[in-house]
């Protein structure tokens, strides 16, 4: 009875200190991600910018750059500005008029955004509406620009435009890292 009391007591000894091992490990493990913080999320802007000088006069130029849209895209927003030297005088003169044409569309071939300017202009800040399920359509967006302006030797200066598309999406950032992680 006495070497089987020995036995039951060796055993439970050894099962409990096996245990209260990998106790510890969880409560430490516990006590390190209360001291790790949270998950936050935040955003992040990524934008394309076309800005371009006229450096001969009344040429026909034409661009085509792309951008990236998928899930994580939360909002995209387009700024347009052009400035046009003597427009007022030029017009009144009976010069042809001169123009910068935008269009963006999406991975789908629709048109999401279409402004034409043809003296100095700079647009309100535009937002483009996601679909009506709350996303942007995902894949490669087109930017497509077609613009005539002028050349004017110094001190005049020459017709000009600025494009600024600005894609923002949503990512997490851990604590460890503090880096953005679009997931």
């Amino acid at each position: 009875m006495q070497q089987r009391m020995m036995a039951v007591f060796l055993t439970l000894s050894m099962l409990l200190v096996s245990a209260s091992g990998c106790l510890g490990l969880l409560q430490s493990r516990e006590y390190m991600e209360q001291l790790r913080g949270d998950v936050e999320l935040a955003t992040t802007t990524k934008t394309a910018e076309v800005k371009h000088v006229f450096l001969s006069p009344l040429v026909d130029e034409e661009w085509n750059e792309r951008f990236t849209v998928d899930s994580e895209v939360s909002l995209i927003g387009v700024y347009f500005k052009t400035t046009m030297v003597l427009d007022d005088s030029l017009a009144a003169a009976g010069v042809e008029l001169r123009e910068v044409e935008v269009k963006i569309t999406d991975a789908a071939g629709n048109l999401r955004y279409n402004a034409t300017h043809q003296s100095t202009k700079t647009a309100p800040y535009f937002l483009i509406e996601p679909n009506a399920d709350g996303k942007f359509s995902a894949g490669e967006w087109n930017i497509n620009i077609v613009g005539d302006g002028m050349y004017f030797p110094d001190p005049i200066g020459s017709d000009e435009f600025l494009l600024t598309v600005d894609v923002t999406r949503t990512c997490t950032i851990y604590p460890q890292d503090e880096i953005c992680v679009v997931d």
